[in-house]
């Protein structure tokens, strides 16, 4: 389980310490916001700017979703993606159930976060589909994303293969 990110010491990042260039900004899907929408009330969790909310190699308990401000998402010193309200970081914990965290997370800005932990998250699969969509979109999107930081030509549209 990751130390309390409001209390614990060392989980605190300068900005400036973090190295690399900001990725491509790519904003959350509008339909996002319903992610919040289907969480109401739960309690909220406050990060400072600077704050490091896990890292890179913890073990995962939850994934979280922003309520106000941006996180940055980073793995060594390559900085994957900013994301703001409604967006969603350490998703791939309660999917793929990996035992540690594949990238460190840590507040641009003071930021309000839902923390969803396994138990919500197939609740809400359940409940309401459409979740389990924006997360595949967002997982997709991420992908993409990353394919083309790292192919080396664009992609072209080509004709479907004769079987």
């Amino acid at each position: 389980m990751i130390g309390n990110p409001r209390t614990s010491p060392r989980r605190r990042l300068g900005v400036s310490a973090a190295g690399g260039e900001p990725p491509e900004h790519v904003p959350a899907a509008p339909e996002n916001g319903d992610i919040l929408a289907l969480l109401g009330q739960e309690s909220l969790i406050s990060l400072a700017s600077g704050q490091v909310l896990f890292t890179e190699g913890d073990p995962p308990s939850c994934m979280y979703v922003v309520k106000s401000g941006t996180l940055r998402i980073r793995s060594g010193g390559v900085i994957y993606e900013d994301v703001g309200a409604g967006g969603i970081v350490g998703e791939m914990a309660l999917v793929e159930r990996y035992p540690a965290r594949s990238a460190t997370v840590y507040a641009l800005a003071d930021c309000e976060l839902v923390a969803v932990d396994e138990a919500r998250f197939s609740e809400l699969v359940a409940e309401a589909p459409r979740f389990a969509l924006n997360v595949m979109q967002i997982l997709s999107r991420r992908l993409r994303a990353m394919d083309r930081r790292y192919r080396p030509e664009p992609l072209v549209a080509r004709e479907p293969l004769e079987p």
